[in-house]
């Protein structure tokens, strides 16, 4: 009986010693928080917490038998929701309108982030044919990038066997996207020969597909090398201020092809073009400078300050390594920017004519054959190429010819004059007005097949020229 009483007045004095302890230290009992609840339109109701309420449904975590289990209720079952210990009403919202898939947004609407979605999003994953494609190649062949003997020997040198038998042939470009990304694995251990597999795989997508998505994303996966192709890729996929703050990076363009001016030309921003060009000039490179210019002022429709630019280059006796294909090429199209510049396509009789013009290959020019029909050019056919990196410039110049064959001058400031139609240079509409008319102006070449895609414009031009003077053939 006295051990009872003995351990009663100890327990009695912990109660107290805990209860004074906790006073002392500041600590509060506070009631535990009011459970949310879902009230449904049949009576029930469920305590827990409110997840999410979206336009057609209430997530809900509901306290059931000690577990909490989450509940999708449907928006038409739910007739209320209390959170906080506020009740509400729920009512049907307006169903939300679905993001936009950045493929799917119009090419000249897309932001910053859009275009960065569609590299990301895109870019990475692998075209649909991909799987359908077999992985085919020599087994000697060597896929760490390593030349094993000089002389041609595709069958063993990777670079090589792209060169020369993959890039000529269309039908062989989904197999070598194919292999590229086979080396990628083969690589993978060796950071150096992994970006040079990355860039050749970006190189196929822009140049054999003009897949500018999938483009980007290796070129930005292959260390960011490459700033005017990825700044190029940019653009054509719709962000021109993307584009901009990529190659303003670059202050001169030390590129042997002049990429840097040929992209502010095709941005049109013809003034950055010709700053970096004369930039160029001065630091020894006249020829790939005068030429890049000269083909921004044409494709601006400035055909005189064209030909002064070609001349320069044909006068020129010092520049690249490349001086006398440049001068060749200023050559070609010194003559073909005179002629076009006094095209008259309204004056061109209807029926086909044909057209040569040097390309890559100067022993074997490009030729064309070329249809009008009611005063517009209806048709271009390459008939004869020898060039073997012609890419897709084949098939895309003559479209991009056919497109660019009118041009409408800006809108004149007095909304009463109207403007017609006509494939002229220039049409007269009242008296003192005249309203000027490029024929080709904005014409772009397909990238990575610069040469030949002046060979195929510039047989056009000369075809053209000829039947308009009468030259029927």
């Amino acid at each position: 009986m006295e051990n009872t009483r003995v351990s009663t007045r100890t327990s009695i004095v912990r109660a107290v010693a805990v209860c004074a302890g906790i006073f002392l230290s500041g600590a509060v009992f506070v009631s535990p928080a009011r459970a949310d609840e879902i009230e449904l339109k049949d009576g029930t109701v469920y305590k827990g917490k409110l997840i999410e309420e979206k336009h057609d449904k209430v997530v809900f975590q509901a306290d059931i038998g000690g577990a909490k289990v989450e509940l999708d209720f449907p928006i038409a079952k739910v007739k209320a929701v209390t959170e906080k210990g506020t009740r509400r009403l729920v009512k049907p919202g307006p169903k939300p309108k679905p993001k936009p898939d950045p493929a799917d947004i119009p090419k000249n609407d897309r932001s910053e982030t859009q275009v960065d979605d569609l590299v990301e999003n895109v870019g990475r994953t692998r075209p649909k044919w991909y799987d359908s494609v077999p992985l085919r190649f020599p087994p000697t062949l060597k896929l760490n990038w390593q030349i094993a003997s000089r002389g041609l020997k595709p069958h063993v040198n990777l670079r090589q066997y792209i060169d020369t038998i993959i890039t000529p042939s269309p039908d062989k470009w989904k197999s070598g996207v194919r292999l590229m990304h086979h080396t990628l694995t083969v690589n993978r251990t060796s950071i150096l020969r992994l970006r040079r597999s990355q860039q050749e795989l970006a190189k196929m997508y822009f140049n054999y597909f003009g897949d500018y998505a999938r483009a980007a994303f290796w070129y930005r996966q292959s260390g960011g090398r490459n700033h005017v192709s990825l700044a190029t890729c940019y653009f054509r996929l719709g962000c021109k201020k993307l584009a901009v703050k990529i190659i303003s990076q670059l202050h001169d363009d030390n590129t042997p092809d002049g990429s840097v001016i040929r992209l502010w030309s095709e941005m049109n921003e013809v003034d950055k073009a010709l700053y970096y060009a004369l930039r160029a000039a001065k630091a020894g490179r006249p020829d790939v400078a005068y030429l890049a210019a000269g083909d921004a002022c044409r494709r601006d429709g400035q055909y005189a300050k064209a030909i002064d630019f070609y001349q320069k280059v044909v006068d020129a006796d010092k520049g690249s390594a490349y001086i006398k294909r440049n001068s060749a090429r200023a050559a070609a199209n010194l003559e073909a920017v005179k002629l076009q510049a006094n095209l008259r396509l309204a004056q061109v009789p209807d029926g086909t004519y044909q057209g040569q013009a040097p390309g890559y290959q100067k022993a074997a020019p490009i030729s064309v054959s070329v249809t009008m029909k009611s005063g517009s050019l209806e048709s271009v056919r390459v008939t004869r190429i020898r060039d073997r990196l012609y890419f897709t410039s084949l098939i895309e110049m003559p479209k991009r010819i056919i497109a660019k064959q009118t041009f409408l001058a800006p809108p004149l400031p007095d909304p009463a004059i109207t403007v017609r139609r006509r494939t002229g240079l220039v049409i007269k509409e009242e008296p003192g007005t005249v309203v000027e008319w490029l024929a080709f102006k904005g014409l772009d070449t397909v990238s990575g097949a610069t040469i030949s895609s002046q060979g195929i414009f510039n047989a056009t031009i000369k075809a053209l020229a000829e039947a308009q003077q009468g030259k029927k053939e």
